[in-house]
């Protein structure tokens, strides 16, 4: 029976509505807001702390099966102006904050030497148990430390107790962790973080760190530092990677400001070698700071052995974006978020306009197996279901974090800053967590029992183009045949002593229910449906049992995202 609904179906579907232009999964279905007066957060956060310049998943940090998040404020004034903080949230499974701890200056264990102006919390990632303790470790970058020289910036390694405490740290940069790179004033090294599993083989995880005001070839074109870990979370071996060095190819101009934001993307190519996504958001391909996301094949050296980039004129990525977007200012992996066997990627482009000046907006790319962009939504003040209310400046997509999947609907979700949001105060920011959408199957009744009770029809499996997923109808009248009827409206009139819920546009008659009262019936759901398409699908059984000869299943609405 595998296909035959996809078949089916498909061929009266593809004759409807035409498609939106971008039809593709990854838009907003539910939203938590996380500020200094929504979500349960209790800070306190202060004017221009700058909340959520930084945020990165925790996994489970206090082992309630829900996932906790790490919220970097570059602002805070713990023990000086501008120090920083991390804050440690524990999400509920709404999320919202269940609790908190603190990581500054004066709080959370942290005995780190932080001086006025170095932004702690600027930038972070998750590290896993770096320690092998049980815990998940994080690492903080501070680029505006001025060890060695101003601003040359430097990262933390912290080994975090469950609580969210400091039990230990070390420290990277010009002098310290054993890092030995060669930085200069105003690299601001520690500007993007990203783990890249263990690239050398050697058993501990490594790092990516951005300096994206480095100035190789040319002012401020940025560059990415590889390092090689020990255990103890200091420095093995570093390699760089830039207009100059590391075998990239790219052609990197004047203040591209790559490195901004980085990610780990996984082996999209599927060649061996892990791909490191690194953003350029003052890019200029197309016009003036439009931004663009360069993806690094990288060898277990560190160097570059092949490269692609997305931008308004790369990619196939049909965007639009406009002139001083920054597109690349964050950067996140969202696993296989429509069900194809590919990584896709949300992007932050904290610029653009949409809804008025500097609001914010975020764009999730769904990948081919080279780095083009096959499909893309976008988020954002007047897109992708966002409901949050967004004003100008708020700086929306300045950071991302995948979350997994927290709501527990078979679909990845994403934390999204916004730094200058002013709930409570001016520039006191904020974090979204955005629950994703992947198309929703719905209960909507109509059932008609028999002797045996009602049957029951449910539905699994994303409703995007081509992905997998069945029909299963169970307590059914066994050895019975079953037909299946599906539409494209509802019509709820009376039938057989019953309610038939879906419009007939499509009967499939004739499909066996086995011995044990049960049916399932696999699906690839069908390609090129319009976003919000509706779909009724209805069964209904001969029995004897029933009111007039017949039994019927409640009926089910499928949307597609």
């Amino acid at each position: 029976m595998r296909g035959i609904l996809a078949v089916v179906v498909a061929s009266s579907l593809f004759a409807g509505p035409p498609a939106r232009a971008q039809d593709a999964p990854g838009e907003v279905q539910a939203l938590q807001k996380i500020s200094a007066t929504a979500g349960g957060f209790a800070g306190p956060l202060d004017d221009v702390d700058a909340f959520a310049r930084s945020v990165v998943s925790l996994g489970d940090l206090d082992g309630d099966g829900l996932g906790d998040i790490a919220v970097g404020a570059l602002g805070d004034d713990d023990g000086g102006p501008d120090r920083g903080a991390v804050w440690i949230l524990f999400l509920a499974a709404d999320g919202s904050v269940a609790s908190q701890a603190k990581i500054s200056a004066t709080s959370g264990g942290f005995t780190g030497a932080l001086d006025a102006g170095d932004w702690f919390g600027f930038a972070a990632a998750s590290l896993g148990d770096l320690d092998g303790d049980g815990v998940t470790d994080v690492a903080v970058g501070a680029p505006r430390d001025d060890d060695g020289g101003l601003n040359r910036g430097a990262v933390w390694i912290l080994f975090l107790n469950a609580d969210g405490s400091v039990k230990s740290h070390a420290k990277l940069g010009s002098g310290s962790g054993g890092f030995t790179g060669a930085l200069d004033a105003n690299d601001q090294f520690g500007c993007s973080i990203a783990p890249l599993g263990d690239l050398d083989g050697d058993g501990v995880l490594d790092l990516a760190v951005g300096a994206y005001l480095d100035d190789d070839g040319g002012a401020d074109r940025g560059a990415v530092w590889i390092l090689f870990l020990k255990a103890d979370g200091s420095v093995k071996s570093q390699a760089k990677i830039s207009s100059t060095a590391g075998g990239f190819a790219g052609a990197l101009d004047t203040g591209d400001q790559f490195a901004i934001s980085l990610a780990a993307a996984g082996d999209l190519d599927g060649d061996g070698a892990p791909e490191l996504a690194v953003g350029a958001r003052a890019d200029d391909d197309g016009g003036t700071d439009r931004g663009a996301v360069w993806l690094l094949s990288l060898s277990p050296g560190g160097t570059v052995a092949g490269h692609a980039k997305i931008s308004s004129t790369a990619g196939a990525f049909a965007g639009p974006l406009d002139d001083g977007d920054f597109f690349g200012a964050s950067i996140a992996p969202l696993g296989d978020l429509d069900g194809d066997g590919r990584l896709d990627l949300a992007v932050g482009a904290n610029l653009d306009d949409d809804g008025g000046p500097e609001r914010g907006a975020v764009w999730v790319l769904f990948l081919d197996g080279h780095g083009a962009v096959l499909s893309h939504a976008k988020l954002s003040a007047t897109s992708g279901g966002f409901t949050g209310a967004l004003d100008l400046l708020d700086d929306f997509g300045i950071s991302l974090a995948p979350l997994g999947d927290h709501d527990g609907d078979g679909v990845g979700d994403l934390a999204i800053g916004s730094l200058w949001d002013d709930d409570g105060g001016v520039d006191r920011g904020a974090v979204y967590v955005a629950f994703l959408d992947a198309g929703h199957w719905t209960d909507v009744g109509g059932a008609l029992p028999g002797a045996g009770g009602a049957p029951v029809l449910a539905g699994t499996g994303t409703l995007v183009g081509g992905a997998s997923g069945a029909l299963a109808l169970s307590n059914v009248l066994a050895g019975a045949s079953a037909h299946l009827v599906v539409g494209f409206s509802a019509l709820n009139a009376p039938f057989k002593g019953g309610t038939l819920v879906p419009g007939p546009a499509i009967v499939i008659s004739g499909l066996p229910v086995g011995g044990a009262g049960a049916l399932s019936l696999p699906f690839a759901w069908p390609s090129g449906l319009p976003a919000d398409f509706k779909t009724w699908l209805q069964c209904w059984i001969p029995d004897a049992s029933g009111p007039l000869g017949f039994t019927a299943s409640n009926a089910l609405l499928a949307e597609t995202p």
